[in-house]
This record gives structure tokens, C-alpha cells and sequence, in this order.
């Protein structure tokens, strides 16, 4: 199995049950940086912390894989996830387009998401929602 193929199915496994150090270990360097729009974690501790309290407050969440490239040591993968949370969107689905960047040896040392973080959650929340819609069209008018 490529790195590419044990990542999705990693990604389409994941829940608030199961995920570890141990089973991230499989993939993950132990001195892993992740990034996303919102978080910069060090290390694979972290990393499963982080993991773990994320996927506990999810309802449901579920990727697909669009596209991807790869060489020897980087990987590009295309994805839309889509995923409930009970506090966001009154708990209706999001789905969310976004690009994942991996820089691996062995194991991913690095893993860098890119998504439009306002999408994913702030326009979503009571308030802020309503108010990045407004700015976002006074932004897009000519």
C-alpha cells in the first residue's frame, strides 16, 4: 500500500474511539509538524492530543479524495471532508474543499492543510456568520 492509499484510509477511519499515538505512529514521524489555518502543532504527542479532543467533538465527519500527486519524499492530495458538529451549522453537514501538503521520509514529518478556515467554522456561528456574509459581498461588488 502506497503512503498515499494509508493515509485516506487512515483519514476515512479515524473516530473518537480510535484514535492513539500508537495507530498515528504508523504514519507519523515522531517529530511531525502539522499545520492547518488555525493550529501549528510539534510532535506526535501533541499531534494525537490534538486528534483526539478534535474527533470527540465531532458528530460525523467523512473524506473524499479528489486527486493527488506524489514523488519520493512529497505528496499532494486533493479532498473535500465533510463533517457535523453540534455547535456549528445547528449541526447540519459542511462540506469543506481543502489540499493536504506531505514532506516524508520513512513516516510524514510534515503534513500542512490548506482550506478556507472561514468556510469551515466562522461562517457557520451565530453573529460572525451573518457578518463575514455581509463583508464578502461589500468585498465581491463592483
Amino acid at each position: 500500500m502506497t503512503l498515499i492509499e494509508r493515509v485516506q484510509a487512515l483519514y476515512n477511519d479515524l473516530g473518537p474511539n480510535n484514535v492513539s499515538r500508537d495507530r498515528l505512529s504508523e504514519l507519523y514521524d515522531d517529530d511531525v509538524v502539522f499545520i492547518d489555518p488555525m493550529h501549528r502543532i510539534e510532535g506526535l504527542d501533541a499531534l494525537a492530543h490534538y486528534f483526539a479532543g478534535l474527533y470527540q467533538n465531532l458528530t460525523d465527519i467523512e473524506f473524499r479524495y479528489l486527486s493527488h500527486w506524489a514523488n519520493d519524499h512529497e505528496a499532494v492530495l486533493r479532498w473535500e471532508m465533510t463533517y457535523r458538529h453540534p455547535k456549528i451549522a445547528k449541526g447540519r453537514a459542511i462540506t469543506l474543499p481543502g489540499v493536504t501538503f506531505l514532506q516524508f521520509d520513512d513516516r510524514i514529518r510534515r503534513h500542512q492543510d490548506y482550506f478556507d478556515s472561514n468556510q469551515m467554522l466562522f461562517d457557520h456561528l451565530p453573529i460572525i456568520g451573518p457578518v463575514l456574509g455581509w463583508l464578502k459581498s461589500r468585498l465581491n461588488s463592483d
